[in-house]
């Protein structure tokens, strides 16, 4: 009944999953291993494993093939932390929250639904949890609201608890700060699950910090909250000042004043006020990053999300998340504003690019900043996607990529509905003429065909090289009136052709 409790309570995508093979165990317990992603259903098999530690590790992507999910995360990567302590502060704050050890020491804190409920919803609502909490710069769980499955896309993975429950140290923490064993986390699960209407009513209770700084860089907001002493009032101020020419450029002098009184410890007397107040007329005023108090609480790439922030990549848009299908060439995924946004190399790296891409995809223009600028987010984010396990996706090996290629041709011109005439080649069906012995098809639908089958190998300058190899070759038909161009390739007749996977090299013919 464990297992099948466990599984029931971290339901999610039901088409792959995150494993954590441990490779080595070190001289002093700790283990190293590989996370990878499986694109393959889960088996009862793989959670007894799990649990009794005979197995690897799993993962589980919360946010299902409909955009719903029964369970979310807050997930705390700081070091060291008192588990017994963030416990108390989310009963104190009467929050339905579950904390469990992770597995590098920090903490998940679950949110359980009784129901499916929107990733966007359960997202939302820890969003605002944990900056309730004081952890606003935290990873939330599902990253994704929504998955691009037809693309390859799987979005992101959580590494689970109770991985070796008997004796491992991924447990849950009981209100008095001891382990909890499996059965009583399930009974602080059965304790805290809620229902869709009591994890939406928790939007509406909004973080103390977020009043005096909203929208504002995430440092000040902690300072705020914790007011400024001496030593750090100047400057902190004067970053308050910055926000304020942002926030409310109308009466930002006023505001100051106010901001100055409530949240230094003891105010800046009226001489030093002006002083920063005459620092902020100035055209070139921006915030000091770099400076103390700023620079102990910084927390970059969320305060490049913020509206009143330090200016993000893409001012108006939250660009994370970058994941890398490793195909050939390869296809990236980014989640902009927490939808995902399928990309090729040139693309992301080109920021005209992204943004026309966004606009075909996502139907929203992200404003545009320096190229530095873009060139450094983008590093940022290749060099968390490095460190985030699962974040590259590797394509199986079993068959080469020009034998993958035609054995979807064959499938596309022969197992799918078929066109009856060329008529409903418009119906996105291949049509065969049997007279003439040649099939015809439009680029975008066999493309289409090729991306259901989870085939990104090829772009569409490649898939028209292979089948010219294949002595294809892009024609116009005319169908109801109008000319439409299409590939015609000679028919599969039934089988009677057979393609033998070639690379076609130089001097090669083609195999019809």
């Amino acid at each position: 009944m464990q297992v099948e409790k466990f599984m029931a309570i971290f339901d999610g995508l039901k088409e792959a999953y995150g494993t954590y093979k441990i490779e080595k165990r070190q001289d002093n317990g700790k283990n190293t291993g590989k996370a990878g992603v499986v694109r393959e259903p889960r088996t009862r098999e793989l959670w007894e494993g799990h649990l009794s530690g005979k197995g690897n590790a799993i993962g589980i992507i919360p946010i299902n093939a409909e955009s719903n999910c029964v369970w979310g995360c807050i997930d705390i990567d700081q070091y060291p932390l008192d588990h017994k302590a963030l416990v108390a502060k989310i009963r104190a704050d009467k929050l339905p929250l579950v904390v469990c050890r992770s597995k590098s020491g920090g903490a998940h804190c679950f949110l359980f639904a009784k129901s499916w409920v929107t990733a966007k919803d359960m997202q939302k609502t820890l969003t605002m949890v944990a900056a309730q909490l004081g952890y606003s710069g935290s990873e939330i769980f599902p990253k994704q609201i929504r998955l691009n499955l037809d693309r390859g896309d799987v979005g992101n993975f959580l590494n689970l608890p109770y991985y070796d429950a008997e004796d491992g140290l991924r447990y849950a923490i009981k209100d008095d700060g001891t382990s909890a064993t499996l059965d009583e986390f399930i009974a602080l699960y059965d304790a805290h699950v809620q229902t869709e209407e009591q994890i939406v009513a928790l939007q509406n209770t909004r973080p103390k910090e977020q009043v005096a700084i909203k929208d504002g860089p995430p440092c000040l907001q902690i300072l705020c909250k914790e007011t400024i002493s001496e030593g750090g009032r100047n400057n902190g101020l004067f970053n308050i000042g910055v926000y304020l020419r942002k926030a409310h450029p109308d009466d930002w002098q006023d505001k100051i004043l106010e901001h100055n009184m409530k949240y230094l410890n003891p105010p800046l007397p009226l001489a030093e006020l002006n002083t920063v107040v005459k620092q902020l007329e100035k055209k070139d005023y921006a915030y000091r990053c770099s400076d103390e108090p700023i620079c102990g609480h910084c927390n970059k790439d969320l305060c490049q999300t913020r509206k009143f922030g330090i200016g993000a990549a893409v001012s108006n848009a939250a660009i994370a998340n970058l994941r890398k299908y490793n195909s050939v060439p390869p296809v990236w995924f980014l989640d902009v504003n927490g939808e995902p946004l399928e990309l090729d190399t040139e693309t992301l790296h080109n920021q005209s690019a992204f943004q026309k891409v966004c606009m075909e995809q996502l139907n929203f223009l992200p404003k545009a900043m320096n190229k530095l600028g873009w060139e450094n987010r983008v590093a940022t984010l290749l060099s968390e996607m490095r460190e985030n396990e699962g974040a590259i996706i590797e394509v199986a090996q079993d068959a080469s990529t020009s034998g993958q290629f035609y054995d979807y041709l064959e499938d596309f011109c022969q197992n799918l509905q078929q066109a009856q005439d060329k008529e409903e080649i418009l119906l996105r069906r291949p049509w065969t003429d049997e007279e003439q012995g040649f099939s015809y098809f439009r680029l975008r639908d066999f493309e289409a065909f090729l991306r259901k089958q989870k085939f990104f190998e090829y772009k569409s300058h490649k898939i028209a090289q292979r089948l010219r190899d294949i002595q294809g070759e892009s024609v116009v038909l005319k169908i109801k009136g109008r000319a439409v161009r299409v590939w015609r390739i000679p028919a599969f007749n039934n089988g009677s052709i057979q393609l033998d996977a070639p690379e076609f090299g130089a001097q090669e013919k083609a195999p019809f």
